[in-house]
């Protein structure tokens, strides 16, 4: 019985610390530091997509707030390509019940602009498309955007 533990023992020690031979390679250390430089660089970009994404879909959230019939073509291609399996199961659950939330305006900002992992996956495969003009993304990525529902009135909404 011990003799089964004490080959687990080495096991152990073996994993944690590597032999002399491998331990004494230079080329083996440099290339781990330089794995993790690497990884460490592409982690921060993926970070800056993520960061711009969330942008956009403020913004997107911003305007359906303002306009909530938007939502309901965007719902109904959601519906439609969960019946023809283009959807994960969970993908579908993440956006319907987020959009169910779409009444309770903080609830439904909050499911959608989670900084949760699951929830920047799905954002990146979004289901709000067609939410933005072109003109009106630009205006997110260049900082110039104005909430529908903090912009300014124009002129011709103003009283006299």
């Amino acid at each position: 019985m011990t003799d089964k533990y004490q080959r687990f023992d080495q096991f152990v020690k073996r994993r944690r610390h590597p032999t002399a031979a491998t331990a004494d390679a230079p080329n083996q250390s440099s290339h781990k530091r330089d794995h993790h430089t690497r990884a460490g660089r592409r982690g921060q970009q993926e970070k800056q997509i993520d960061q711009t994404i969330l942008q956009l879909h403020q913004a997107m959230l911003d305007k359906i707030l303002a306009e909530p019939a938007l939502l309901q073509p965007v719902i109904a291609l959601l519906e439609q390509e969960q019946q023809q399996g283009l959807l994960r199961h969970s993908e579908y659950l993440f956006w319907s019940c987020a959009f169910a939330l779409s009444h309770q305006s903080d609830l439904f900002k909050a499911a959608l602009l989670s900084t949760e992992p699951q929830a920047c996956k799905y954002r990146r495969r979004t289901r709000l498309r067609g939410i933005l003009s072109e003109q009106e993304r630009q205006q997110v990525l260049t900082g110039q955007w104005l909430s529908p529902t903090t912009a300014p009135a124009s002129p011709d909404d103003r009283a006299p």
